[in-house]
């Protein structure tokens, strides 16, 4: 077999983009994975180095805006029934929390995890002078500057400040491709795991001594020690994308599947979270989203189905949590760039808005409701919701509660508290 310059590259290229799970990328002459001999902190399989004990950060984006309204129902108060007469759900049909408040129905599964104490709902989140562009609400959501560009991600600076020391290449990771800086940070690398599927560099069928030569190669155009700064860099990140197949495919075989999920991709990225911990990836932050959620027309019917797929989805994630002995570790965090407008368009939607519910969930969680929520005729005067808390204060209290990290560091000042980690 004789690749040509061009064509490895190109293999190299695909190497560091897509992380899957399968069987080994590369052997040595012993016929054992060469990535995993060579991949310094990869998880252990033994339950003493699996760390199975340690916080587990689950983030859920919706991205496009959900519909705090109709997600978190204000069914009791004044002004509902009148802003939205199409759009709005009738008292019948909310799953109520109290005489004033309810969840959507289509979020069944999150109720009961409510009624059971273990869904916090923190209701008018937002920050000040909100953007309702996707972007830029987006920029500041993922980087906790609303004043500013921000140019490092909150989650990035989480890391540089508290997993520092932490020698596991898989402590964070992006489940999915999109476009997220919340992990950015020039000395934080994250790996992308986009799919379950076998990745393998070279076909199976070719000789181990062909293989062994292909692994010698990238280990040494890799190499860290090469001098000069640009190439020193890339040569680390090449390094750390080389590591990371390697701690993914030494995974453990600690996955059994005894749960049915959706038959969706959102549910198949929380899936993967579930394998990758039992596999004992010892990861200590995962980030995903679900998409689809800018309403601006038409939103009755697809905003109920986004929201069953989002409470399947994360039920059944939980249940194979519970399957696998873990659920204990991990609390999840649910948040949109920003809420609707009070009152529906012309178009049977609603339009961008400011404030909405975050939900936090898990069995390490105070359930309940926090804060207030934001009044429906006193509002600003674009008829935008006035937030109540500011989402800094959510991510203050999930990163020194729960996750026992620096979160002055990670959010360049200090937040409230607000009380849901028991």
């Amino acid at each position: 077999m004789n690749w040509s310059r061009r064509e490895f590259i190109v293999k190299g290229a695909t190497l560091f983009a897509t992380l899957g799970l399968g069987g080994p990328l590369l052997l040595s002459k012993s016929g054992q994975p060469l990535l995993a001999e060579s991949a310094g902190d990869a998880p252990a399989s033994t339950p003493a180095a699996a760390e199975t004990g340690s916080p587990v950060l689950v983030v859920i984006q919706l991205s496009g805006g959900n519909d705090g309204i109709n997600t978190l129902i204000p069914y009791g108060l004044g002004g509902y029934f009148d802003a939205r007469p199409t759009l709005a759900m009738r008292e019948d049909e909310v799953l109520a929390i109290n005489g004033h408040v309810g969840l959507h129905p289509s979020l069944r599964g999150l109720h009961g995890m409510y009624v059971s104490g273990r869904l916090a709902i923190v209701q008018g989140v937002g920050y000040p002078n909100p953007d309702r562009s996707h972007f830029r609400s987006m920029d500041i959501w993922q980087t906790a500057e609303p004043d500013k560009i921000g140019l490092d991600g909150w989650l990035g600076r989480y890391i540089r400040s508290s997993l520092a020391d932490v020698g596991n290449p898989l402590k964070a990771l992006q489940i999915g491709s999109f476009a997220n800086k919340s992990f950015q940070m020039d000395e934080v690398n994250v790996p992308v795991v986009q799919t379950l599927d076998t990745f393998r560099l070279v076909d199976p069928k070719t000789p181990v001594a062909m293989q062994n030569r292909i692994a010698e190669s990238f280990l040494d155009m890799y190499d860290p020690n090469r001098q000069g700064v640009q190439i020193g860099v890339a040569c680390r990140r090449g390094k750390e994308a080389y590591e990371s197949v390697a701690a993914i495919q030494s995974l453990g075989a600690g996955y059994r599947n005894k749960v049915e999920y959706p038959k969706s991709g959102f549910a198949k990225d929380l899936q993967l979270v579930v394998r990758m911990l039992a596999g004992q990836s010892r990861t200590r932050v995962f980030y995903t989203q679900l998409g689809g959620f800018d309403d601006h027309a038409q939103e009755k019917e697809q905003h109920a189905n986004l929201l069953k797929d989002l409470d399947s989805a994360v039920s059944a994630f939980y249940a194979d949590l519970e399957e696998h002995g873990i659920s204990q570790n991990v609390v999840t965090v649910v948040f949109s760039e920003f809420g609707r407008r009070v009152k529906e368009n012309g178009s049977g939607g609603t339009d961008h808005g400011t404030a909405a519910p975050m939900f936090v969930l898990g069995p390490k969680v105070k359930g309940g409701l926090y804060g207030a929520y934001p009044s429906l005729t006193d509002i600003d005067r674009n008829g935008d919701l006035k937030y109540a808390v500011d989402f800094r204060s959510v991510y203050h209290t999930l990163i020194d509660r729960w996750l026992q990290g620096d979160a002055k560091s990670a959010l360049m000042k200090s937040y409230e508290n607000i009380g849901f980690i028991v």
